[in-house]
């Protein structure tokens, strides 16, 4: 077989040719000489061979997965940090003997060790008894109603953004909060709120793990109904 003119123009429908191509992927090896004679268009080096090509799309592919394989590792190596920081919490959250020592310690955990910008627990004042608590921690059972079923709806906890009035009502200070994760203290809600901020945008999103936190607010959850009285019809 006669070698091809590359310089006569292509009379042929070119969903023809890659069909061909497509069918016969040993055509290039049958035909070593074309691949040398191939020049495609290139945005900065104006054109390079049908080799060149494939030689920077490897290695374009090969720093894609180096840079995946860094992100992955430094991902591990932030889970790793989280998980032991969470093993060493649990065991002084179980010794805690009021709710101001449990928020103290879920506080230096959580922002001293791991970074976050701040924690809360809003509790509903329907269920506990709150005279001997800070106002700041109690939430009607209307507002945890309506954040509820704003921002959990079906969902086990939220992770994202949220207006800054909502971020009134869970926080003291709302500066320099760009996310948060909004956990249910019981299945529905009803003994409140876990939140944890950061002022990351990035650093609580949709789709993350949530086993240790949802872990964490299980503890929460059974040490609240030891540290803070329920209301009498309760």
């Amino acid at each position: 077989m006669s070698e091809f003119d590359l310089s006569q123009p292509l009379l042929i429908d070119e969903s023809l040719v890659v069909e061909f191509l497509l069918d016969n992927p040993d055509f290039f090896a049958r035909h070593p000489s074309l691949i040398k004679q191939l020049r495609l268009p290139h945005k900065e080096k104006g054109a390079v061979s049908l080799v060149e090509l494939q030689v920077q799309r490897l290695r374009d592919k090969v720093l894609s997965l180096e840079q995946e394989i860094t992100d992955l590792m430094t991902v591990a190596s932030l889970n790793e940090r989280i998980y032991h920081v969470y093993v060493d919490l649990l065991p002084d959250l179980m010794a805690c003997d009021s709710f101001a020592e449990l928020q103290h310690r879920l506080s230096r955990a959580l922002v001293d060790d791991l970074g976050v910008e701040c924690v809360s627990m809003r509790l509903s004042q329907k269920l506990f008894n709150l005279e001997e608590l800070p106002e700041e921690y109690g939430l009607e059972h209307e507002q945890i109603e309506r954040i509820r079923v704003t921002r959990l709806s079906q969902q086990p906890h939220y992770f994202g953004r949220m207006s800054k009035g909502e971020l009134a009502v869970l926080f003291d200070n709302t500066d320099d909060i760009a996310s948060v994760a909004l956990m249910p203290l019981g299945i529905n809600a009803e003994l409140g709120f876990f939140i944890a901020a950061s002022r990351d945008a990035d650093h609580y999103v949709a789709g993350m793990d949530s086993l240790l936190l949802t872990q964490l607010c299980q503890v929460i959850n059974s040490l609240l109904l030891r540290l803070v009285p329920l209301n009498a019809e309760q």
